[in-house]
């Protein structure tokens, strides 16, 4: 998920900015030098005058993506020339009895810089993709495999479902799709 590191990343800045500002302020009010040799006392201040506010309005607060993606605002929008993929649709014909179907998609970095996998999502809560680690990090040229299920049970005829991985350089759609045997009559 992009929008996770981007605002990881705003937030370190304005944490940054905030340290900064408090520790010129802190310096700026501490540091003034004062004369050892005559020492004075200071005069005293004139009262502030009253300061009246005007009323507060609510502004609207900024966009934020959702905390977890959705299947459908996650289409493919990963370049070309950044993960090589074995397929980006597999399929399985189930046998009499199988529980699940298992899938595996095997991929390679070929982009010049690391990607950053953070999360999969599915269509349906029957499937299942597992990465290695969350966040999982990919140095060029490294390569690895997401691996998936679709569970069967109380299913008929064909099932098929898309997975999307979430990553530092856009998304990239897998399909599944499972064919189970006929039901004896």
């Amino acid at each position: 998920m992009h929008y996770k590191s981007h605002m990881l990343s705003v937030k370190r800045r304005l944490v940054a900015a905030t340290v900064s500002g408090l520790s010129l302020a802190l310096i700026a009010g501490c540091g003034t030098p004062q004369s050892h040799t005559a020492k004075q006392s200071p005069a005293p201040a004139p009262a502030p005058a009253p300061v009246t506010l005007p009323p507060m309005v609510p502004t609207p607060r900024p966009f934020s993506p959702p905390a977890t993606p959705t299947i459908s605002d996650s289409g493919d929008s990963m370049e070309p020339n950044i993960l090589a993929w074995d397929a980006t649709s597999k399929e399985y014909h189930a046998q009499p009895g199988d529980k699940i179907a298992p899938f595996s998609f095997s991929l390679t970095n070929v982009s010049s810089r690391p990607l950053v996998i953070y999360d999969t999502k599915t269509s349906c809560d029957c499937t299942v993709a597992k990465l290695p680690s969350q966040p999982w990090t990919i140095p060029s040229g490294g390569s690895g495999q997401i691996d998936a299920t679709i569970d069967l049970s109380g299913k008929l005829d064909t099932v098929t479902n898309s997975i999307v991985v979430f990553t530092s350089q856009g998304n990239r759609r897998l399909n599944v799709k499972a064919y189970l045997p006929e039901a004896k009559k």
